[in-house]
């Protein structure tokens, strides 16, 4: 590596090969630097230390203090160590604004995106790369591991040489925002996945199913849906969308929706004021306030929307961990059997229809209970445990199909 900025060569030593638990002594920052073809003397290391932020300790725990009462202003920090018996420098190393570990999570979450292309996470992990300082090198080695993981489709209409690739769906997110800003309604069209000739493809669906390239002209324009936003919602690693659709809100019992943005196309935002119109709609679904975007996550396990619930359910004991995975501490335990190693009852409010969901991956090791009290049960109406029996039994039948067995 070759600079002309001794103070970029100073840095490069310590994020390279300086850490915690090897601080680097001046004379080892001086022949790391002639290694790389670099002059970098002790006046040059003196300055930098005089220009950078410098904590100095002896002792390991005045370290931990040091660290715990650093303010988190993305600043990056030198620490001394000094040896505890005289005032001889031991070394340096640097404490950076992202750490390798954070580093690597970070890079885990663009390149395992279940919302970017295969070239948009690249883009992505790289830019993130260079600004975090960190050496390109190390991002490719560790990329390459991964090389063949699915991701969303779309990759072949990117240009992969260019330096900066805006991801499709962060940027309809970005819309959206801005729409709710300015409380303004959006267009898009929603799309569903298709395959044919071999190929997956995203295609809007409208009022007559997707529209392909044969559909008729006349069905083409039923693909555009026009919504007043709510919120955005991120759950699961994908955003959502939380809306009215004015063509269909008055003609449904339920007056809002949520629309997986990966899934929207073409989305715009529609000019002029829409206040008058969200107020409306706000008092017909009953959204008065801000939603509290923790609690809506934690009653909606997989994004449906629909009416909350308080419901019981059964889960064996070594299995209690799903419990808090999913609803956090938003649950009560009302009960357990006599040792406590077999099951444990809990009661938790959550959205009915991602509870079916939820109840069926867990069918294992959950059951749902009816939650009547005094054993009163309305007999007419299907409870949510009939509906997950039901749901199993159909699921049965599907593995009971003597025809399918029989040409095995």
């Amino acid at each position: 590596m070759k600079t002309e900025n001794n103070y970029d060569v100073i840095r490069y030593i310590l994020r390279k090969y300086a850490s915690r638990e090897k601080p680097i002594a001046r004379k080892e920052i001086e022949d790391l630097a002639t290694a790389m073809d670099c002059k970098v003397g002790r006046t040059a290391i003196r300055g930098f230390m005089e220009k950078e932020l410098v904590l100095t300790y002896e002792r390991e725990e005045e370290c931990d203090e040091l660290l715990r009462n650093k303010k988190a202003d993305g600043r990056t920090v030198i620490f001394c160590k000094k040896s505890a018996n005289s005032d001889r420098t031991i070394g340096y190393w640097m404490l950076e604004a992202i750490t390798d570990s954070e580093w690597i999570y970070l890079m885990d979450s663009v390149l395992y995106s279940k919302i970017l292309t295969k070239k948009e996470a690249d883009n992505l992990a790289e830019r993130i790369t260079y600004l975090v300082g960190k050496d390109i090198k190390d991002l490719m080695g560790y990329r390459c591991r991964m090389y063949n993981q699915p991701y969303f489709i779309g990759d072949k209409d990117i240009d992969g040489n260019v330096g900066y690739i805006e991801s499709r769906v962060l940027k309809q997110v970005h819309l959206i925002r801005k729409a709710l800003k300015e409380k303004k309604r959006v267009k898009f069209n929603l799309c569903v996945y298709d395959y044919s000739n071999q190929q997956v493809r995203l295609v809007p669906y409208g009022k007559h199913g997707k529209v392909m390239p044969e559909t008729p002209k006349k069905y083409k324009e039923d693909v555009h849906r026009i919504c007043i936003p709510f919120e955005i919602i991120f759950s699961n690693g994908r955003y959502y969308m939380l809306g009215a659709d004015l063509e269909t809100v008055r003609n449904v019992d339920l007056k809002y929706k949520l629309y997986r943005v990966d899934l929207m196309e073409d989305v715009s935002i529609i000019k002029g004021e829409s206040k008058e119109v969200e107020a409306l709609i706000k008092e017909q679904t009953g959204i008065y306030e801000k939603l509290d975007l923790y609690q809506y996550r934690m009653e909606n396990p997989y994004m449906f929307t629909g009416n909350v619930e308080t419901v019981r359910l059964r889960v064996d004991s070594d299995q209690f961990t799903q419990i808090v995975d999913w609803f956090g501490e938003n649950f009560k335990v009302l009960g357990y059997d006599a040792n406590e190693e077999d099951y444990y009852d809990i009661e938790v409010r959550v959205n009915p229809n991602s509870m079916i969901f939820w109840a069926l991956q867990y069918s294992g090791c959950v059951e749902m209970l009816d939650i009547e009290k005094n054993g009163n049960r309305n007999k007419n109406k299907e409870s949510l445990r009939d509906k997950v029996r039901n749901s199993l039994k159909k699921a049965l039948e599907k593995y009971e199909d003597k025809e399918y067995t029989d040409n095995l």
